[in-house]
């Protein structure tokens, strides 16, 4: 198979349009497929010399062997002696590095040697495409990421973020939530990795940093210090309880999650799915923080035994403290690290 300027000129505009790389990037990934698909049907394989591809203006292909000028011919494949060398050019000295033109009068490929050409050409747009996605995240770890829900496979949820596919695996999914095809999701970029395979996004929906960063998104005086989450317990798509404070004391670190006509916490929730959210106000009290955290009950008294606390509740309320699975009081024990007794 003979290749000219058509061809290479062809491969690159393809690959242009199909990747949107930088031409002259592409240029030299075709000619390390050229390069792989003469060594494959021009040198022997047990060969080691040095050689190079080069495409001028005109898009002609020449091969250039390289070898360094010696007085000592150690490696035949790579060195050459000064008389030589001065037959390919007579301004050479001793210890440099001199090209031969290597080009085979009528350059042709085998079907095989081609074959090896396409892979080494596949290989390295993988490995600038795996640069480029690493560049286009390392700058957005513990962000919010817009998706869209492409398929569903198995367990795995296949979204696309900013044009690139990505997989929510299962445990970082929010349980029992059915996820529809096309619908648009937000999730948490939690850690960009680099592996030998690939590079792999660390993200979720799952965790209590996915819930932090949406009071982050929503509410600005978290940024600006004002307000402050030290803590979140959480069980997705169920319910939430929030520990904050206010660094400004005439700011109610509550209210600001609520704001006018309820819009934040609206806004919240609908992110969140309808997940239920209790915040909690630090203060000295520990009795009242255990009975702020009980909520939506109503605690008639709270009495602290080391890491015990004993809730009296009215019998109506019981069954809201506790709340289904337990969820209520196993969730206000994490966020206070308390154990919790109803009475």
């Amino acid at each position: 198979m003979k290749l000219d300027w058509k061809t290479i000129q062809t491969s690159i505009y393809q690959i242009i349009d199909e990747y949107k790389f930088n031409p002259s990037q592409v240029l030299e990934i075709v000619k390390l497929g050229i390069k792989s698909a003469f060594k494959k049907d021009y040198l022997s394989w047990d060969r080691k010399i040095t050689f190079h591809v080069n495409i001028d203006k005109e898009w002609n292909i020449k091969i250039f062997r390289e070898y360094n000028v010696s007085d000592d011919i150690e490696d035949e494949d790579k060195d050459i002696s000064l008389k030589d060398a001065k037959k390919y050019r007579e301004d050479v000295k001793m210890w440099d590095a001199i090209l031969v033109d290597i080009t085979p009068e009528e350059l042709e490929f085998s079907r095989i040697a081609v074959q090896a050409a396409a892979q080494t050409i596949k290989q390295n747009l993988k490995k600038i495409e795996r640069e480029r996605f690493f560049e286009k995240f390392q700058d957005k770890q513990w962000e919010l990421l817009r998706a869209r829900v492409l398929k569903i496979i198995w367990d795995n949820i296949v979204l696309d973020i900013e044009w690139t596919t990505v997989i929510l695996a299962p445990e970082w999914q929010i349980p029992n939530k059915v996820y529809n095809t096309w619908e648009e999701i937000l999730v948490l970029l939690r850690q960009i990795s680099k592996w030998v395979w690939g590079i792999v996004l660390d993200i979720t929906q799952w965790s209590n940093d996915f819930l932090e960063a949406i009071f982050k998104k929503i509410i600005p005086e978290i940024e600006e210090w004002v307000v402050r989450v030290l803590k979140t317990a959480r069980m997705p798509w169920k319910r939430a309880k929030v520990l904050v404070e206010s660094t400004d004391e005439r700011v109610d670190p509550i209210w600001v999650f609520v704001w006018q006509h309820g819009n934040r916490i609206t806004t919240i929730l609908w992110l969140l799915d309808g997940e239920k959210i209790d915040f909690v106000e630090k203060n000295d009290s520990i009795e009242d923080m255990l009975a702020q955290a009980l909520k939506p009950a109503k605690v008639d008294s709270v009495k602290i035994d080391g890491k015990i606390a004993t809730v009296k509740v009215a019998d109506d309320q019981k069954a809201l403290a506790i709340w289904k699975w337990a969820i209520n009081l196993k969730l206000a024990s994490q966020l206070l690290w308390y154990r919790i007794e109803i009475r």
